[in-house]
């Protein structure tokens, strides 16, 4: 059975004090829109500080949380698709293709941009939440206006904003990138500690301050992501997997991708090569 294209949009306002209560990542693009309030948002190994208007695009398989920043108000738009709601869009033969390669970006539109996202943000809720005759066609339509909206918009911004760059951000960036490249090997809170000179303490800490996870929330991710890709493009044994993403025994690698995936990592095997 062909599997359904996915699309969902989401507007919710928020009141109280929230923080994502996991960070993850997933198979589907996505769009964040502020529409009022201020966010600290994790992308990938960066913080940035997301004012009223701010847009935000994450990648299939990128990292992402966010979390509290100034007042606690704030309201925002959330659209996730998938590769499948995307194709008919190719046919037209207007390449939306470069949106999708590379990394997750942030951008500050102009009012009058702003004015335009939200215009089309609204009329895809609205197509949504009424469910007419051919929606699917219709929220295609707006999401193709929308995508070719935000890549002239990052032609004409000339920088990519800056992520936030203060001592111990600078200092975590730093832990982050070494995590990156080291997942696969056997690394504890203590060596990690040793290595940047610092206490494992201080370390935890500052940590889960700057990127809203504990160490080791962050490194299960980053090996499970890998091991996604292993599954995608290989044919190891899952034993070998394991042992390559840096996992002491089967079992913890088992039960720690399905934690995350909500699939044991042959059930994502099959699921991905159908």
């Amino acid at each position: 059975m062909e599997p359904i294209p996915f699309f969902q949009i989401e507007q919710l306002e928020r009141t109280k004090p929230f923080s994502m209560a996991s960070n993850h990542f997933h198979d589907t693009y996505e769009f964040y829109y502020l529409l009022t309030g201020e966010r600290f948002y994790y992308i990938h190994d960066r913080i940035y500080a997301l004012q009223q208007g701010d847009l935000v695009f994450i990648n299939k398989s990128e990292l992402h949380r966010t979390t509290g920043k100034g007042r606690f108000n704030h309201e925002r738009i959330l659209v996730n698709f998938d590769d499948r709601f995307l194709q008919p869009l190719a046919s037209l033969g207007l390449s939306v293709q470069p949106l999708f390669q590379g990394e997750s970006f942030l951008l500050r539109p102009a009012a009058g941009e702003q004015e335009k996202l939200t215009g089309l943000l609204t009329a895809m809720l609205r197509e949504e939440a009424e469910g007419r005759l051919s929606t699917r066609a219709y929220l295609q339509a707006l999401l193709l206006q929308l995508l070719i909206l935000l890549e002239r918009m990052r032609r004409e911004q000339p920088e990519p904003l800056p992520s936030e760059q203060s001592e111990q951000q600078r200092r975590v960036y730093g832990i982050i990138s070494y995590l990156n490249a080291h997942y696969s090997a056997k690394l504890t809170l203590d060596r990690l500690a040793e290595h940047f000179y610092i206490s494992a303490t201080y370390l935890c800490r500052i940590f889960k301050q700057t990127t809203g996870f504990t160490v080791v929330e962050y490194l299960n991710f980053v090996r499970i992501r890998e091991a996604q890709t292993l599954l995608k493009q290989t044919d190891w044994k899952i034993t070998r997997i394991a042992e390559e993403t840096g996992f002491d025994s089967i079992a913890h690698f088992g039960r720690v991708f399905k934690q995350i995936t909500s699939r044991s990592p042959l059930q994502y095997r099959k699921q991905i090569r159908v």
